[in-house]
């Protein structure tokens, strides 16, 4: 049975096991990005006029997301699973909407919200919704990758220039589409993910390849000089190993060795000085303390949530209350929804490490596709999840939350997959031992 699911998966082929017609609207969010509903006005000019389509998309995607989900004739609603909180989270997060200072700006970001969970639902409306969630993952990775191409191109002179690239200066160069945090996280992901394909795979060429592609996106992340991105990327990296199989035996020599390198090569330790001299960023002591300001805008944060406990104030709060980002998932999520919205919210973080966690113990009976997609999405959860904590990531409609969307599918479907797996080999098992009653036996119980 495994090996023809092998053949089979290996049959399958991108794009083929996901339905057209999601794709291109998956497709469509990722076009949405870096808008506003302030775009929607017609446009005089042809760069207007392309903003404004793009603007546009979640009023279209969404509609059409619904008729997909909602003409299965088996429709399977969302558990309490992550995919399921995290919608549940949005739901109440667009209702908040009415209490926001900018009501139909806070509107349009939730529609945005639920529009790419819908679409992330609609790859599942096929007959393998496995297959299609595995390929849909590889797709979220593929964009992420052009995209930091792009962004390495538009930028090159600030990020492989002689000197360290400032802040302001990469949103300068971006023309104003992403800060060096914004960069880094673009770039970390698809860096990640070439990292634990280079460790899958044995084909040399391909592995030279993916080590190429990480070194590159590691660079990148490593000269935006973003906390946040550099310390997710270790914590992902550290976690991918110790997790990934054959790849644990060889952490703790690795960090051993790197250690004893470091000292040999380095007594006095002068490496320490320069590492705390760029994490500080040139910032003050009081500065770095207050992690560049966040201490008062969490203080701030807090005092706008107790102003709206309950509901909150729609999604983007932060920046329509407190006119500001709010540098933190989880503030943010109670700034848009409130403890009724933070629950589920909360709740989709945690679902989504226990169904990883589960999965992990059944490797040995994975598909070697999932094993490796197993591992992909742990690692890109774990960076993001570090990543929550000075800055937002699925809170609000973001690449981030474009990226976790994906995950979260993935993980239920593979999860789902294996209860049904297991369900058949159980009655398969029950059948095989079930006692069948003798001919004369039957005979005359059914002439009594």
């Amino acid at each position: 049975m495994t090996a023809a699911m092998d053949k089979s998966a290996r049959r399958s082929g991108i794009f083929k096991a996901m339905p057209p017609v999601a794709l291109c609207l998956w497709g469509c969010l990722w076009l949405n990005l870096n808008t506003t509903s302030h775009y929607i006005p017609t446009g005089h000019s042809l760069d207007e006029w392309i903003l404004c389509i793009r603007a546009v998309l979640p009023f279209f995607v969404l509609p059409v997301a619904l008729l997909i989900v909602l003409s299965q004739p088996r429709l399977k609603l969302p558990g309490l699973g992550p995919f399921g909180l995290l919608f549940v989270y949005g739901l109440v997060a667009a209702a908040a909407s009415a209490f926001s200072p900018e009501p139909l700006v806070s509107l349009y970001w939730g529609i945005a919200f639920l529009a790419a969970m819908t679409s992330a639902w609609a790859f599942l409306c096929v007959r393998d919704p496995l297959a299609s969630s595995r390929q849909a993952l590889q797709v979220t990775w593929a964009v992420t990758f052009v995209v930091t191409l792009i962004i390495a191109y538009l930028s090159r002179r600030v990020i492989f220039g002689s000197q360290t690239p400032g802040e302001y200066e990469v949103l300068d160069t971006l023309n104003g589409l992403s800060r060096s945090s914004g960069v880094a996280r673009w770039a970390a992901v698809p860096a990640l993910v070439c990292l634990l394909k280079a460790y899958h795979t044995r084909r040399a060429f391909l592995v030279a390849l993916y080590l190429g592609a990480a070194g590159c996106g590691f660079f990148i992340v490593y000269r935006m000089q973003s906390r946040g991105a550099i310390f997710g990327s270790i914590a992902a990296l550290a976690f991918g190993m110790i997790t990934a199989g054959r790849l644990r035996k060889y952490a703790l020599p690795f960090l051993i060795f790197g250690g004893a390198l470091l000292v040999v090569t380095d007594p006095a330790l002068r490496f320490t000085g320069e590492v705390t001299e760029y994490m500080h960023r040139g910032q003050t002591p009081e500065e770095f303390r207050s992690m560049s300001g966040r201490a008062q805008v969490y203080e701030d944060g807090m005092e706008a949530f107790r102003q709206a406990p309950i509901l909150g104030r729609g999604n983007w709060a932060d920046r329509m209350v407190m006119k500001t980002h709010a540098h933190n998932s989880y503030l943010q999520a109670l700034l848009n929804a409130g403890v009724v919205g933070f629950v589920p919210y909360a709740g989709s973080w945690i679902a989504g490490w226990i169904l990883f966690f589960r999965l992990l113990r059944k490797g040995d009976v994975l598909l070697a596709e999932d094993r490796l997609a197993l591992m992909e999405a742990g690692a890109v959860m774990m960076f993001f999840t570090v990543r929550s904590m000075p800055e937002t990531t699925t809170a609000s409609y973001s690449v981030d939350m474009l990226v976790m969307a994906s995950v979260y599918v993935y993980l239920e479907m593979l999860t789902l997959a294996l209860e049904r797996r297991q369900t058949l080999l159980n009655l398969r098992a029950l059948r095989a031992f079930a006692p069948v009653p003798a001919r004369g036996l039957r005979s005359e119980a059914q002439n009594a």
